[in-house]
C-alpha cells in the first residue's frame, strides 16, 4: 500500500515534532505502507510541495521528495523561489492572480468561502504542483500528520485543510488526519474545518478534549500520540553509559550533572512563539529555576526542546550554572533524560510524554493550546496549568506541586509508567485505517 503522507515533520528542530513524525513513519511501515512521497512542514509553509530541482540531492529514503533545509541564509521563501524554475513560480502567480488571493500570492485560501474557487483552479492546472500531482496518483492513500497545527489561522494548518480537500474531492484518494490536536477558536480555521473534517476516511486525535470540541461536525477519535513510542533506558542500562564525563555536552552547550543522583527537568512552552520579549521571560524563569533551587534537594537540568527555548534558558544556565540539554541532542537521548528525572516542568508536550513514559511526573506551565491541560487529565495528575508568562510570580505554587508528586514516591511512578506504556501499545491505532484497506 502506498502512502503520501502530509507533514513529515522528521527534519525539524523541535524534539517532539521529530519524534513524533519518526515514530508514525515506522507504524506505516509495520503496518504495511510504503511512504512513496512526503511533503514536509516548511513544504507546507511555500506551497512548493517538493519540487525536484538539480540543486537538491535525492532523499536518502527512496521514494521521499527533498525538502529545503531549515535555517537557511535568506529565508525559506527565497530559498524556494532560487531553487524553483521561474516557470512554476509564473504559473502560481498567473493562478493567484486569477484567483484575486492579494499580494501574497499564495494559492492557499484565507477562508472557507474561497476553497471551492481555488481547488477548482488547481484541478484544472496540474503544472503549479506537477510533483504533487505525480505523488497523490501513485498513492493509495494520503496521512496528514496533524500534529499540534491545528490551531489559530496559519499557513501550515490551511494548507493541509486545502490539500485534504482538494485531494479528497477532486483527485479521488482516501485522505487521514491522525495523531494531533484540533484547536478551533479561531472562527475562520473552525469554518474550514466544519467542511474539510467530514470528508476524511479517519479522524485521529492525540487527546481526548480535541474529539469532544469538534463532536458536533465530525466523528473522530482518540488515540495516545505516537512518540509514547519512544520509552526510556531503565537507570541499570543507561547509567554507566550516562555518567561518564561529557556525555551530555552537545556543542556549543554542557550539561554537567550526576545522572545517577537526583535531578528534575525545567522545559519551555509552545507558548513562547508568542513572546515579543524573551528576556523579560528568562527573568521569570530564572526565579523560578531559584525558587526550585532552594526547595528541592536534587539537581536541575534545563532542556531545550525547541529553538525558543534556547532564547529562554542558555542566560540562565550560564547565571545559575545549570546543566542545559542543547537542541541537537538525539530524540532517543532526550527521552532517557526526561524519563529518568524525578519530576518536568514544562509546556511541552512531547517533552511531558517522554517524561511520564518514565513515570516521571509532569508539573504543567501552559502552552498555546489546551494540550498540556489534556496531557495531565490522561495521566491521572492535577489539571492545573501554570502561566507561562507568571511562572516567577507563581513558583510557590510551581514548588507545592513538584514537592507533592515527589511525596507520591516510587507508587505514583509505577503508575505513571504503566499508564505511558499501555499507551505506547494504545499508539499504534494512528494507523489502524491502514491494516483494513482496501476492503474498506
Amino acid at each position: 500500500m502506498k502512502v503520501l503522507l502530509i507533514n513529515d515533520s522528521s527534519s525539524d528542530p523541535n524534539w517532539g515534532d521529530r519524534a513524533a513524525a519518526f515514530a508514525l513513519k515506522a507504524m506505516i511501515r509495520e503496518a504495511g505502507g510504503e511512504i512513496t512521497a512526503s511533503i514536509s512542514e516548511l513544504e507546507l509553509g511555500t506551497s512548493t510541495f517538493g519540487r525536484r530541482t538539480t540543486h537538491l540531492e535525492p532523499s536518502a529514503d527512496p521514494g521521499t521528495t527533498p525538502t529545503i533545509a531549515f535555517g537557511a541564509r535568506g529565508g525559506a521563501k527565497a530559498l524556494a523561489k532560487k531553487w524553483t524554475p521561474p516557470i512554476l513560480w509564473e504559473t502560481v502567480r498567473s493562478v493567484a492572480g486569477r484567483l484575486n488571493l492579494g499580494p501574497s500570492r499564495t494559492v492557499i485560501p484565507a477562508n472557507w468561502e474561497g476553497f471551492e474557487k481555488a481547488a477548482s483552479s488547481v484541478a484544472e492546472n496540474a503544472e503549479i504542483w506537477p510533483d504533487l500531482f505525480r505523488a497523490v496518483e501513485e498513492a493509495d492513500v494520503v496521512i496528514v500528520h496533524g500534529d499540534g497545527c491545528m490551531m489559530g489561522n496559519g499557513l501550515v494548518a490551511r494548507t493541509e485543510l486545502f490539500l485534504s480537500y482538494l485531494i479528497k474531492k477532486y483527485l479521488g484518494r482516501p485522505v487521514i488526519i491522525v495523531n494531533h490536536t484540533a484547536d478551533f477558536s479561531d472562527p475562520d480555521l473552525r469554518r474550514i474545518a466544519q467542511k474539510v473534517y467530514p470528508l476524511f476516511d479517519d479522524i485521529v486525535f492525540r487527546d481526548p478534549i480535541s474529539p469532544n470540541r469538534c463532536s458536533e461536525f465530525c466523528a473522530g477519535r482518540y488515540v495516545p500520540d505516537t512518540a509514547f513510542r519512544f520509552g526510556p533506558l531503565a537507570p541499570a542500562v543507561w547509567l554507566p553509559v550516562a555518567r561518564r564525563p561529557g556525555y551530555f555536552d552537545v556543542w556549543p552547550d554542557t550539561a554537567e550533572f550526576d545522572p545517577g543522583e537526583p535531578y528534575l527537568c525545567m522545559g519551555g512552552s509552545s507558548a513562547l512563539g508568542a513572546a515579543s520579549h524573551p528576556s523579560e521571560l528568562t527573568k521569570g524563569f530564572a526565579l523560578l529555576a531559584g525558587h526550585i533551587r532552594s526547595i528541592y534537594r536534587g539537581q536541575i537540568v534545563l532542556t531545550v526542546a525547541d529553538p525558543m527555548d534556547e532564547l529562554i534558558f542558555r542566560p540562565i544556565a550560564a547565571a545559575l550554572e545549570l546543566p542545559l540539554i542543547g537542541l541537537t541532542t538525539p530524540v532517543q537521548q532526550a527521552v532517557d533524560i526526561l524519563g529518568n528525572a524525578e519530576a518536568y516542568i514544562g509546556g511541552r508536550w512531547h517533552s511531558g510524554i517522554f517524561a511520564l513514559r518514565g513515570g516521571a511526573p509532569i508539573v504543567a506551565l501552559s502552552a498555546k493550546t489546551f494540550k498540556m491541560q489534556a496531557l495531565s487529565q490522561m495521566a491521572g495528575l492535577s489539571p492545573t496549568t501554570f502561566d507561562i508568562w507568571k511562572v516567577g510570580e507563581e513558583k510557590a505554587d510551581i514548588g507545592r506541586q513538584v514537592l507533592e508528586y515527589l511525596g507520591g514516591g516510587e507508587e505514583l511512578r509505577k503508575r505513571l509508567r504503566a499508564w505511558a506504556e499501555a499507551s505506547a501499545r494504545e499508539s499504534r491505532g494512528n494507523v489502524a485505517y491502514l491494516t483494513g484497506w482496501p476492503t474498506r
